[in-house]
């Protein structure tokens, strides 16, 4: 497996652990609602960064590469309450 894959793949190992982490604060009715929603909203990101990952290739061109970062960038600037961040593969 290449660096790049092994990146990805560690990356995506992650985001599968931060959502995992999300959905169990979310489902915890000793949390605040305030705590449960913002949850979900996190829930939502990272399903969008997951998305994002699953559309990289390892022979990505630069303009293909530019657009995915700067759909990352959008999603890491986004603001909670926000629209959810509307991922498609290239």
């Amino acid at each position: 497996m290449h660096m790049f894959e092994r990146h990805i793949t560690s990356l995506r190992s992650q985001a599968l652990a931060v959502l995992v982490a999300n959905q169990v604060r979310a489902a915890d009715q000793s949390l605040g609602l305030s705590d449960r929603k913002l949850a979900t909203l996190n829930m939502d990101e990272v399903q969008a960064m997951l998305a994002i990952l699953d559309c990289i290739k390892p022979d990505l061109r630069p303009k293909e590469a530019r657009q995915i970062a700067a759909r990352i960038r959008a999603l890491l600037e986004g603001t909670h309450g926000c629209q959810p961040v509307r991922v498609a593969c290239l």
